[in-house]
């Protein structure tokens, strides 16, 4: 971020701000910007917001059919090379008889989008970025008091009606206070979802400093992360295209009781928005090879045992060491033993337990396979349990995120 004055783009004719002080250099508490280029990943979409908005991506008009054309434009302008949404006094409110307002940029827009509760006109489809799965990233400061809330969030392009579902990655109300925010899945009318809404805490002022907040989007799962870090996980996800938001919202209903005193402009500063889909690359396994799998740390064997036990044991020529590795549509990998009755690795709650089952292919025994020095980390699709390890006694286990390498396993492959 590089100093600057605050640079005003406005809905409004004549409409001009001030010149801003320069912002403040970079605290030891903000986070900083992450690299463009993301090992694992492509780029597929950015804007850096180093002076003006890409038109190529974004919408300036939020939700335009349910509102007169005028009342539906954002205020916002550039400072230090970032966007900054805006609440102005003079700003219309959303609605003629309701005192929300609110400035957003979006990547698509057409009728009846997102919510049918209103509506003012029809207006032309314009879809410029609808993505679906990958990972996407902002860096942000939420500057919100009681009244204001800040959102990154998405909603399903609705090429149908059953495409409406949404989730909020991270969406800040002053009444949640300064280190707390809402990551939520609204399944609207979607039949495929179910609702689940999160409050996640930080630990950090989300008002004073810069962090990053990111979706990993997959076909099972819906990740969250912040400042690189995994923060939380549903296991559901959209099947579906889905149209990108970023918006700064004034009385919405739900977000406390706007104080009078407090001056605007009311901001919401972005320092940029990414976008990147998965890496192409071979598949690390076979789907439907055999493969003896070894421990990078122990040299042992993984081994099913009677009653559903899992080992790490010496290697030999029994058919308990053979697994047959599958890929099925969604990524994710199952590990079926070869010996007769003796079904999938997979992970249980007691004891951070790796069994193998009777035969359920569930989150439980799903994996996901990453590329890791020495042979490959198996990664277990049920939340909160990540990475299958070895301990020196020959005992197999899930831990919640250690990488090292005793969590590394070495395919070999039979025939």
């Amino acid at each position: 971020m590089s100093a600057g004055l605050l640079v005003v783009a406005s809905a409004l004719t004549g409409n001009h701000a001030a010149a801003e002080p320069a912002k403040t250099a970079a605290t030891t508490a903000d986070f900083p910007a992450n690299p463009l280029q993301k090992p694992g990943w492509v780029l597929d979409r950015n804007d850096e917001f180093n002076g003006a908005l890409d038109s190529s991506l974004w919408v300036t008009n939020y939700l335009e059919s349910r509102t007169q054309e005028y009342r539906s434009r954002a205020r916002y302008g550039f400072r230090d090379n970032a966007l900054v949404l805006r609440i102005d006094d003079d700003q219309p409110t959303y609605y003629s008889n309701n005192p929300m307002k609110v400035s957003s940029i979006q990547t698509g827009q057409r009728t009846d989008l997102h919510k049918n509760d209103q509506f003012d006109h029809t207006i032309p489809t314009v879809i410029k970025y609808a993505p679906q799965y990958g990972y996407y990233e902002i860096r942000a400061k939420s500057s919100v008091k009681n009244g204001i809330h800040t959102a990154f969030w998405l909603t399903g392009r609705q090429d149908n009606w059953s495409q409406r579902g949404e989730v909020d990655i991270m969406e800040h109300a002053g009444n949640h206070g300064r280190s707390r925010f809402n990551y939520n899945l609204f399944s609207w009318s979607d039949p495929n979802l179910t609702t689940s809404t999160r409050s996640i805490p930080v630990g950090f002022d989300m008002t004073t400093e810069w962090h990053t907040y990111a979706l990993e989007w997959t076909p099972t799962q819906l990740k969250l992360y912040v400042d690189n870090v995994l923060k939380d996980t549903i296991n559901q996800s959209l099947n579906y295209a889905a149209v990108f938001y970023l918006g700064l919202y004034e009385n919405a209903g739900w977000t406390g009781t706007l104080d009078p005193n407090d001056k605007r402009p009311k901001e919401f500063v972005v320092d940029y928005f990414r976008a990147y889909k998965k890496a192409p690359s071979t598949d690390p396994l076979v789907s439907g090879a055999t493969y003896k799998i070894k421990n990078a740390a122990t040299g042992r064997y993984l081994d099913s045992d009677a009653n559903g036990v899992v080992i790490a044991a010496a290697g030999s020529t029994y058919d308990d060491q053979d697994w047959v590795a599958t890929k099925h549509s969604s990524g994710a990998w199952t590990l079926k033993n070869a010996r007769t009755g003796r079904f999938y690795l997979d992970s249980e709650a007691p004891n951070n337990a790796i069994i193998w089952n009777t035969g359920d292919v569930i989150p439980d025994s799903l994996w996901t396979v990453e590329s890791a020095s020495g042979g490959f980390r198996l990664e277990n699709a049920h939340t909160s349990r990540n990475y299958m390890y070895a301990t020196s006694g020959g005992a197999v286990k899930w831990n919640t995120g250690s990488t090292d390498s005793s969590t590394v396993w070495a395919f070999e492959r039979k025939g």
